[in-house]
């Protein structure tokens, strides 16, 4: 018993964590100083409560992980969070009139800071995402030193992303498991290459407290 207790104990340290899986959209994209990647997951409980769409009326958890580039002339060191930003998404279904769209909240979760929120979706099917991002406000918010000795430079005035996806359901496969097969979706499926920009190895937006599906 005692030569079983050392391998006991190790194999309860190399057990992995509970982790929610992440469906990459598209590639990260830059904004002035600011690399912002898109991703979603399943919808997610919230505190305080209220705060976002409750999981049962929602499809998805819909995140836009944003960090300083190393160009960043704020401040802010590479790979960085960059808080207080005023984070808003549209959603259009291809084929659809109906359009989705929202404000993000701040927010943190066991593998690090990010802005999201839960969303309903229209079905399955091809999306068309845009994320507007606006700089931090000034009273209440973030200030921005502007003397000689201290001081940093002006943000971007607003910045426009767009990004597309397959929806096909969470935790299911574009073309087979999200029942009969509809070849407008299967035609579309995305690549999801990972959250890691190319040639930009500081940068890793696979944030290590959760699995991400490529």
């Amino acid at each position: 018993m005692r030569t079983l207790a050392p391998l006991s104990l190790a194999l309860l340290f190399l057990a992995p964590l509970a982790q929610a899986k992440e469906y990459p959209i598209g590639e990260p994209q830059l904004c002035p100083g600011l690399e912002v990647g898109a991703v979603y997951l399943q919808p997610i409980e919230m505190a305080p409560a209220g705060m976002m769409r409750a999981t049962a009326d929602s499809d998805v958890h819909l995140e836009a992980d944003i960090r300083a580039t190393a160009d960043s002339k704020q401040g802010f060191q590479e790979g960085s969070f960059v808080p207080y930003l005023n984070v808003s998404f549209q959603l259009k279904k291809q084929g659809v009139d109906t359009e989705l769209k929202g404000d993000f909240h701040a927010m943190v979760a066991n593998d690090g800071p990010h802005y999201g929120d839960n969303v309903k979706l229209l079905g399955p099917g091809k999306y068309q995402l845009t994320f507007t991002i606006l700089p931090p406000g000034g009273h209440a918010s973030l200030g921005r030193h502007t003397d000689k000795e201290t001081g940093v430079a002006p943000w971007f005035e607003r910045c426009e992303l767009h990004y597309e996806f397959v929806y096909a359901g969470i935790g299911k496969k574009v073309g087979t498991d999200h029942g009969p097969t509809d070849p407008s979706i299967a035609s579309h499926a995305p690549s999801m290459p990972g959250r890691v920009p190319a040639g930009r190895p500081g940068l890793a937006f696979h944030r290590p407290g959760r699995a991400t599906d490529l």
